[in-house]
């Protein structure tokens, strides 16, 4: 019962849900993948404050909710970057 609930939470972990994004977007995007390391760096970053490691300081309702709007907006910009390189990627810009 104990490793259920452990397999539970953990794939219920934004941080591995993100962790899939970055090896779909390597292995997706190969060279072009550096487009959008910039916007993935953010959305790492809101993940981190939004789920912090055990331990770590919790934000208040306000900032976590003011960060919340944050990463979805970024995750928005992280979208329409995504979609233009892997159109780039498959008329085979980028390869090299």
């Amino acid at each position: 019962m104990k490793d259920e609930a452990l397999t539970m939470r953990e794939s219920q972990d934004p941080r591995m849900y993100l962790g899939r994004l970055e090896q779909l977007i390597r292995s997706e995007l190969g060279p072009l993948q550096a487009g959008v390391e910039p916007l993935l760096g953010e959305v790492r970053a809101g993940v981190a404050a939004l789920y912090p490691e055990a331990g770590a300081t919790r934000l208040s309702p306000k900032e976590h909710q003011a960060q919340h709007a944050k990463l979805l907006q970024t995750l928005d910009g992280l979208e329409e970057v995504l979609e233009a390189l892997q159109l780039a990627a498959r008329t085979g810009r980028g390869k090299g």
